[in-house]
Parts: structure tokens; C-alpha cells; sequence
């Protein structure tokens, strides 16, 4: 009963943390404003296996002002073709290129843990 209790309560807190650590991370998509950005170039990173990682360089008006920011979140191959894309960006949380997979699938996950803790505490009493 006792490691039902404790069991549940770690899960629990395991999916909030999680819960609230993608609100972080979504923060600029929430509170940022939607602007085009060009890719202009990459900026290169010597790894740690003796290789280089290239990261993305965006260029977008902001309030009026131009913004080169490099976005080190996802490496991008060396040659990329100059594109556009849509971003978002604020000057308090910083920049985001939009929900991804990988931040749909933390969030389904988180839900079922929170589900999961909250059955474990019921079940226990």
C-alpha cells in the first residue's frame, strides 16, 4: 500500500515536471510574435568527435529592428539552401521555430504519466 502511495506520487510529479517544463519551452510560441525569417548562412561548432555541427543562422525584422539569431536547438547540413520560414520570437523568451513532434509526443507522454499517478493514488485508496 505504502509503495502504491509513493509510486503514484513520484509518477505524478514526474509528469508535472515534465507538463510544466514544456510550458517553458513553449513560451515564445505563446507569448512571441510570428515573423518570416530567411536562413542566411550556418554557423559551424567543432564537436566533440572531431567533427563540425552546423547551425542554422536566421535574419528577421523585429519591432523594426533586424535580428540575426543562430538557432543551436537542431544542426542543419552545411550546405543549406537559403530559405523562409516562419518563427517566433520575443525579446523576454526567446526564439522558437514552432511545435515539433518531438514536443507533441513529450506532451501526450506527460498527460498519460499524470493520468497514470493520479489512477495509482485512487486505486490505493
Amino acid at each position: 500500500m505504502k509503495i502504491k502511495n509513493s509510486f503514484g506520487v513520484i509518477v505524478l510529479l514526474l509528469g508535472v515536471y515534465l507538463l510544466f517544463s514544456l510550458y517553458q519551452s513553449s513560451l515564445p510560441i505563446i507569448y512571441g510574435t510570428r515573423a518570416k525569417a530567411n536562413i542566411i548562412g550556418t554557423d559551424s561548432v567543432k564537436n566533440k568527435r572531431f567533427t563540425y555541427l552546423y547551425y542554422p543562422v536566421f535574419q528577421f525584422n523585429y519591432q523594426n529592428q533586424l535580428i540575426k539569431f543562430t538557432d543551436k536547438s537542431s544542426s542543419v547540413d552545411k550546405d543549406i539552401e537559403k530559405s523562409e520560414v516562419m518563427v517566433y520570437y520575443d525579446q523576454n523568451y526567446g526564439f522558437s521555430q514552432g511545435f515539433t513532434t518531438e514536443k507533441i509526443i513529450f506532451l501526450i507522454i506527460s498527460i498519460l504519466l499524470i493520468l497514470f499517478g493520479i489512477v495509482c493514488l485512487v486505486k490505493s485508496f
